[in-house]
């Protein structure tokens, strides 16, 4: 089985909902033109890094999502990404996956904010991981800072997740952390990651691009560059998971009663 997605890497301007959802919503038109099958969005898209204001974009999400449902199923096409959400509890940054096939969204609120974007000032924690099914396999879903966290993905990957959906608004001075980061959760899980990433200078950081899929293999099988806005599309073959799990068997090998996840 083949998967054509598409990643969305955009220049997300600060506070300026209107036109990110404008820029979003063509690159979705985009990639129906394309054939994909599904699109995936940076962190943050639609509000960028202005967390002081977190309440107020948190509000309009509800309207975006009406948007975003209309044109998965105007397209037959899955949507991810990052919005500022409001739910029980506070503010999140939510990994919202929609699917013209399903009722409703799967959200994901990420577990690990990061310190140095002010985001544990403004924003509560997820507790929950969660794994979406797709028509193309099980997705374990992520954001940006979660991808320094190896356990996450071992979990999921433990839980029968095929590959990894990660929407990031991930700085241009540590753009090799990104890289190697990347192809190791793909390459220690022999799992398919699809990692979308923002670009440009903001008051706050220079987002560094470079959004990427990558193999089972370790094999980076597109990657867009550091410095423009792009939208990527690549068709993998779903069924390279399963050639590579069965060809090394990294988790039949493991011995989780010598290195407990949760000593």
């Amino acid at each position: 089985m083949n998967l054509t997605l598409s990643l969305a890497q955009l220049y997300i301007t600060p506070g300026k909902v209107d036109t990110n959802l404008q820029k979003a919503l063509s690159a979705i038109e985009e990639a129906a033109k394309r054939g994909s099958q599904a699109i995936l969005l940076p962190e943050c898209w639609s509000s960028g890094y202005d967390l002081e204001n977190a309440s107020q974009y948190a509000a309009q999400t509800p309207e975006i999502i009406a948007e975003l449902s209309r044109l998965a199923r105007q397209f037959n096409l899955c949507i991810g990404g990052s919005l500022l959400e409001n739910s029980p509890g506070g503010i999140f940054n939510s990994f919202l996956w929609l699917d013209p096939r399903r009722e409703g969204l799967i959200r994901y609120q990420k577990i690990h904010l990061f310190r140095l974007m002010d985001e544990h000032r403004w924003l509560q924690p997820g507790n929950c991981p969660q794994i979406a099914p797709t028509p193309w396999g099980n997705a374990g879903l992520s954001i940006c800072y979660d991808l320094r966290f190896p356990e996450l993905f071992r979990s999921y990957a433990l839980q029968g997740t095929d590959f990894f959906f990660l929407s990031a608004e991930w700085p241009a001075k540590r753009i090799h952390h990104w890289k190697v980061l990347t192809h190791a959760r793909a390459i220690e899980n022999l799992s398919f990651m699809f990692a979308v990433n923002c670009i440009g200078p903001t008051t706050r950081d220079d987002f560094g691009g470079c959004s990427m899929v990558v193999s089972p293999w370790g094999e980076t099988l597109a990657e867009a560059s550091p410095k423009d806005e792009d939208l990527l599309t690549v068709t993998v073959d779903i069924g390279q998971i399963s050639r590579a799990r069965n060809f090394l068997p990294v988790f039949q090998d493991r011995r989780p009663e010598i290195y407990p996840l949760n000593p």
